[in-house]
């Protein structure tokens, strides 16, 4: 016969991160990884001030989620001096051609899905008018 009481000394397991935050943590760490002087709109173009920036955005979601095992972790392996350098863009002078060519080819693929899905092969005069009075505005309210 097994006692109700049997499993009350036994721990539970506690998720060092809970699945609910995952997703969010690793999409702002891209976002940190991703941002760089060159690169208007994350923070002050320095990298002082983005490394800061991000600093706070990751701490300020891990303690408004109180998850502050996850913060020790990250802050340990992935925000302190030493090794931010390692990984973040922001500390070399030039951005990689690779990631330049993805970051171009998605910037097509949006003005194509967003302003000349209805265009098969634009003249390059529309082209410029959708650019200069469609997409320029949105760059403008984002800066």
């Amino acid at each position: 016969e097994v006692s109700e009481n049997e499993n009350e000394g036994k721990q539970t397991r506690r998720t060092f991160c809970p699945p609910l935050y995952r997703v969010p943590i690793v999409d702002m760490m891209e976002r940190h990884y991703c941002a760089h002087p060159i690169i208007l709109g994350y923070a002050a173009p320095n990298p002082a001030a983005i490394r800061l920036w991000a600093v706070h955005q990751i701490y300020n979601f891990c303690v408004t989620n109180e998850l502050p095992e996850v913060w020790a972790y990250l802050w340990e392996n992935w925000y302190r001096k030493g090794r931010w350098e390692l990984w973040a863009w922001l500390t070399y002078s030039q951005i990689p051609v690779l990631k330049t060519t993805m970051i171009l080819e998605s910037h097509w693929r949006q003005i194509k899905h967003d302003f000349i899905h209805h265009f098969r092969m634009p003249r390059c005069d529309l082209l410029v008018w959708i650019l200069v009075t469609k997409l320029v505005p949105l760059y403008y309210s984002k800066l």
